[in-house]
Order: structure tokens, then C-alpha cells, then sequence
């Protein structure tokens, strides 16, 4: 599964991994972080992004006196930022881990993204020429479905030439056996 953040975290070694923000724990309730040695980072600021949501920042206050600051950070203080959508990708990361998830974004990943792939990879980005959500959803509905009449017209071709190759390969067989 293409996940850059988890291919990133596997590359990393096993004391890197120790203080990844991925080992700090998220404590909804009280909004904050629990570093892996626990230690709290609570909420800072938020930064504001263009057309997305903003990021909130953690910070800990306690890092100044931890015997860990050097592996953990190269700063003064340790600082976390989490995304608005954060717990969303969480949950998908975990259920995509199970073998029922592998099984379910294999088949995605064949039906699916390549209908994305094609129309990015066709049109360089994906750029729409109208504006507003009616004439963009409508736009985009063309867009997907004329790449999938592409595919469905490449299929049918394959499966066209597939046929006829194996009526070939039995009309031989078939002269093999009935020669006089």
C-alpha cells in the first residue's frame, strides 16, 4: 500500500523511530500530546493554511529538563503538529493494516486509481476549465466518464483479440486431429 509517511517510518532505525510523532500519543479529551517518555506537549497555536484546514501545534514545556531532548529534538522545546483530517488518516492507516483492508485497496487500487491516474497523466494536472461546484462536478463526471469508455473500448478490443486467438489455437488443434 502506498503510504509515504509509513514508508518514510520504516526506513527510519529503531531509535529514530523511539521519538517519531507517530510513538506520541493524542489524548482527545484533554487536547495534548503525550511524548513516549510522558511527558506532555499541550496545545500552542494554530497555523492557518490556504484551502485546507489548519494545523494546530503542540509544544512541551517540559523539555528543557528531559535527559531524552537531544534524541528527540534539535530544538529547545518539541513541537507536534496535527492536521484536522489527522484522525481520519489514523483510522484508515489501522484499517488498512488488517488483512481485510489489504484485500479491499488491492482491488481499489486496480479498479479505481488508475481512472485517476489517466486523467491526471492525461491532462498533466488535474485542471478544471469551469467554476463552481455544479459545472466542476459535472466537468469531472465527463472526465471519469470518458476514461472509462477508453478502458471498457480497451477491454473489449483485448478480449476481441484473446477470442480470436483461441478459436486460432483450436481450429489447429482440431486440423491436428482430423487429418486423413
Amino acid at each position: 500500500m502506498p503510504d509515504n509517511f509509513l514508508d518514510a517510518l520504516e526506513k527510519k532505525s529503531e531509535e529514530e523511530k523511539r521519538y517519531d510523532k507517530s510513538r506520541f500519543q493524542y489524548d482527545e479529551t484533554n487536547d495534548r500530546y503525550l511524548c513516549p517518555e510522558g511527558k506532555e506537549l499541550s496545545f500552542y497555536s494554530e497555523a492557518k493554511r490556504e484551502d485546507k484546514e489548519s494545523l494546530r501545534i503542540y509544544r512541551g514545556e517540559e523539555c528543557g529538563s528531559c535527559e531524552v531532548r537531544q534524541k528527540c529534538t534539535k530544538g529547545k522545546l518539541r513541537t507536534v503538529t496535527r492536521d484536522g483530517r489527522e484522525g481520519l488518516m489514523e483510522a484508515m492507516r489501522q484499517k488498512l493494516k488488517t488483512p481485510e483492508g489489504k484485500k479491499t485497496y488491492q482491488k481499489r487500487m486496480y479498479t479505481v486509481e488508475p481512472v485517476f491516474g489517466n486523467i491526471q497523466g492525461d491532462r498533466g494536472k488535474i485542471i478544471l476549465s469551469l467554476r463552481g461546484r455544479v459545472k466542476v462536478k459535472g466537468e469531472w463526471l465527463l472526465m471519469c466518464l470518458a476514461c472509462l469508455c477508453v478502458n471498457a473500448c480497451l477491454s473489449r478490443m483485448l478480449s476481441g483479440r484473446r477470442q480470436a486467438r483461441r478459436q486460432a489455437r483450436a481450429g489447429c488443434r482440431w486440423q491436428k486431429y482430423n487429418k486423413k
